[in-house]
């Protein structure tokens, strides 16, 4: 358990010590996808003190058809660097590094949270979805070409931003 304490390199990424916060949705963001103070005061708790190492906060969306859910924090635009920038400075304030989980929800989008019909790689049921309202749409190249450049977009941001660094949430199909 003392090796837990003690310090490590990842990389070029120096950790404190070794216990890691994984990325928990809170729903804690506006509407919008704005970082909010509640957020805020989130994972200022959360890193209170410097106990943690390393904290990857929840899943980001990149555009808007990949939103998985209401309250999910976005980082689809430059508008939403702003409140970021103040939560990755209050992680880094108590000694804690900080990644962004970079997130598309694919097929298991609901269109009332996006306003979109769900995209995916195939038109089929996405296992483990009991009610799934309607079968996403395909992606066709365009598709497909779009949401690469929305992820790298995305991490582009993150970096400006000054998180310590990023990972990707490839899931939903």
């Amino acid at each position: 358990m003392s090796l837990l304490k003690t310090p490590i390199k990842i990389g070029k990424l120096a950790l404190n010590n070794r216990l890691v916060m994984p990325p928990m949705a809170t729903a804690k963001a506006e509407d919008s996808g704005k970082v909010s103070k509640s957020l805020c005061d989130y994972y200022a708790e959360k890193s209170k003190g410097g106990y943690i190492g390393l904290i990857i906060i929840e899943h980001s969306y990149i555009n808007q058809e990949g939103k998985a859910s209401k309250g999910q924090v976005s980082l689809a635009n430059d508008c939403d660097m702003e409140g970021l920038k103040t939560l990755v400075s209050i992680i880094h304030q108590n000694q804690t590094k900080v990644l962004a989980q970079l997130n598309h929800a694919g097929g298991k989008a609901k269109q009332e949270v996006t306003g979109h019909i769900p995209l995916s790689a195939s038109a089929v049921k996405i296992p483990g979805i009991k009610q799934m309202e309607i079968l996403p749409k395909e992606m066709r190249q365009d598709d497909i070409q779009k949401v690469i450049e929305d992820f790298v977009n995305a991490a582009i941001r993150v970096k400006e931003i000054g998180f310590d660094g990023v990972e990707i949430h490839a899931a939903h199909g």
